[in-house]
Formats: C-alpha cells, structure tokens, sequence
C-alpha cells in the first residue's frame, strides 16, 4: 500500500494548476521506495462525465497503479456527458526518500573478568536502530532498539531505520568492544592521616 509523505519526501502534488473545468487532481501519493514500492496513487474529482488514464486503474475517484514510465507523466482523458473530450497531462513528482543519518555510537575497552555493558546509539529524527556483526546487513543481531549489549569483544555495526517507511541509514556506524586480556588492578583509597 502507498504512503503519504510530506512534500519533501515529494508526496503531496498540489492541484493549484492541476484543474481544468472537468478534473481537479487532488492528491499524489507517491510510492514508498524503502519498501519496493515503485507505483503512484492519484486521487481526483471530475464533474458528471467519464474519466480514462494512460496509465494506472481507475476505482471511483482514485487511479492506483501508476507506473511513472520515462516520462514522470499521466494524462487524463475527460469525456462529459454531451461527449465533448478533453485531455490533461499532470506531472509525477520524482520521489526520493528521506534517509535517516547513520548513528552515533561510542567504542568500548573493558577489563577482563568486568560485565559487559551495553552500546548506546543516539540518532536524528527518532529513528530506530538494528544492530549487526557485518558491515553489509544481513540478518540483524536485534532490531529497533537504540541499546544493544554484544555477545562477545569484536567489531559490531549500527544502522538507523525509519519504522514508518522502513528507510535506512546508507551507511553502517563500526563500534568496537575490547576485552582487555590482563585483569585491570583494584584502585584502592586509604585516608592519610597528618
């Protein structure tokens, strides 16, 4: 199923030069890329008569189906019903996805024989976080959290993700856990006395 963006993501297609006497196109939705989606929604409303398109299917008053084609292109054929014809072409918006940045994420050296604490990812825009032991993805290690404590001293890999679109970061955040081999010494405090 499509899903509305806002007009940055490129979704909305206002209508205010989109109105000829018989169809006004009232909203675009454009295709949620994220998620393999590549066809367009165009919802209108026409005076008495009957309404075609180049492209997509027709169901009341929404053409689904829209497949952009080379051309970022859909025409709309009116015919009223005294049979007069007339055509309009609206233009799809080119729909890129918002990206949410990679998260930040610190580094870890502990001692051996100490518990192993958990990485905590900060993101933007309240994005989620899945966690990896590849730089290339995969199967995550756990998914939608922004805490995530490693099974083990390595390298492990953050990547921030929309849940609402399902939008990744491009690139992955390496965070690193090193156990040191020797036990780290007991600070100890004594009071001096004078």
């Amino acid at each position: 199923m499509a899903v509305l963006y806002i007009c940055t993501y490129c979704a909305v297609y206002n209508s205010a030069f989109s109105q000829s006497n018989a169809i006004t196109v009232k909203t675009i939705i454009c295709p949620n890329l994220c998620k393999g989606e590549s066809a367009y929604l165009l919802v209108f409303e026409a005076t008495p008569g009957k309404v075609s398109t180049n492209h997509g299917t027709i169901r009341n008053d929404t053409i689904m189906g829209i497949l952009p084609e080379n051309d970022f292109k859909v025409t709309l054929t009116f015919t009223s019903i005294d049979s007069l014809v007339s055509t309009q072409t609206v233009p799809l918006p080119v729909c890129d996805p918002i990206l949410p940045l990679p998260p930040l994420v610190n580094s870890q050296s502990l001692c051996a024989g100490t518990s192993i604490t958990p990485f905590t990812a900060f993101t933007a825009d309240g994005a989620t976080v899945d966690w990896y032991d590849t730089p290339t993805g995969g199967l995550p290690l756990k998914s939608e959290t922004l805490q995530f404590t490693p099974p083990r001293a390595g390298t492990f890999y953050a990547r921030s993700r929309f849940t609402s679109t399902g939008c990744t970061s491009i690139a992955f955040t390496s965070v690193s856990l090193e156990i040191k081999k020797a036990m780290c010494p007991t600070i100890s405090i004594r009071k001096v006395r004078k």
